[in-house]
Order: structure tokens, then sequence, then C-alpha cells
């Protein structure tokens, strides 16, 4: 079997992950990678339900809000997002280069691998603010992921119900969340 590409990017969201190590590399333990943000990037505020997340500024300044709260990184500076903490950045102030280590790593790299796929070829869109384009896909990869990602403030019960529905419309449709070519699944 061919192994996932470890360099995948989007320049819509203005993100590129490098993946040092994954879950496949450390029995699921640890993902280890570098995220590259370019000015104006975003991530949309989203929780990790059972993963931790840690920020290490390496090049740049970066700007994270976690739980409604702004937090500037430089190089050298590190913060930890406990699971179920809202996250997020948008707007970006300049070029940004971050050490981001998530623990237990789940699938979380084969998750980045499709979404940033799927929104460099406009088959999802999730803008800084304002409504998702691709809601079909959205709803497929929010179903198959939703160990690793989910929405903030809404009740995951509802989350779940809301994804296998709209998941299993896209099924009908013949919609896909999977990306090869990054090796997502």
């Amino acid at each position: 079997m061919e192994r996932p590409p470890r360099d995948v990017s989007d320049p819509v969201s203005g993100q590129r992950w490098v993946f040092v190590r994954t879950g496949a590399d450390t029995a699921g333990e640890v993902l280890e990678a570098e995220l590259h943000v370019s000015p104006g990037g975003f991530v949309r505020e989203h929780v990790h339900p059972g993963q931790e997340e840690t920020f290490t500024g390496v090049e740049g300044t970066f700007v994270l809000e976690i739980a409604g709260r702004t937090r500037t990184l430089g190089p050298g500076e590190s913060v930890v997002v406990p699971p179920g903490t809202p996250h997020g950045f948008a707007d970006a102030p300049g070029p940004a280069v971050l050490k981001v280590v998530v623990r237990p790593a789940l699938r979380l790299d084969d998750y980045f691998r499709a979404y940033l796929g799927l929104s460099r070829d406009g088959r999802i869109r999730l803008p800084a603010a304002g409504a998702p384009h691709g809601l079909l896909e959205l709803a497929l990869l929010l179903d198959r992921y939703a160990p690793e990602i989910a929405a903030p403030r809404i009740p995951r019960a509802l989350q779940r119900a809301l994804w296998r529905a709209l998941a299993g419309v896209a099924r009908m449709r013949g919609r896909s969340a999977s990306y090869p070519e990054y090796g997502a699944p």
C-alpha cells in the first residue's frame, strides 16, 4: 500500500500541512506536523472532542482564538488547547509556521488530507465567515471524522444526527468526500 503524502496544501484557506509523524507512524499516539499559514489564512472555529492540540510558534506571528480569547504566538511560544475547547484563527496577519502536536492522533491527518484536497478543488468551501459551500461533502467529512473534529457550541448528539442524515443524502446522490490524491480514503 502506498504511503499517503506528507505535504498537503490549500491556497483557498492559506494552509500547508507537512506531516512529520502521523498516527500510522506512532501507533495512534501522536500527530506532529508543521502548519504553514499564508497571510489571510484561516481555520474556522472547531473542537477536537477527544484530542489535545499544542501549537508552538516557529516563524512569524500567529493569532489564535481559543475559547473566545485571543492568543498571539511568536517563535518559541506555545499554547495547549484541551480536548473539546473551541479554537480557530482568521485572517492571519502574515506568513507563519507553527509546530502542531495532537494527542492522540486518531485519523486527524486523513481528515486534513481530505478537507484540504476538497477545498483546493472547490468541492467544499468553509469561508472564514458565512455559509459553507459543498454541504453534502462537508456532511460526509464530518460524519466520517466525528471523533477528530466537530463544530463548537452545537450539542454533539444533534451534530451527529444531522451529519449522519446529510451524509446519507450525499451517498444517495453519489457524492464523495474522499480525496485519493492526498491519500484520504
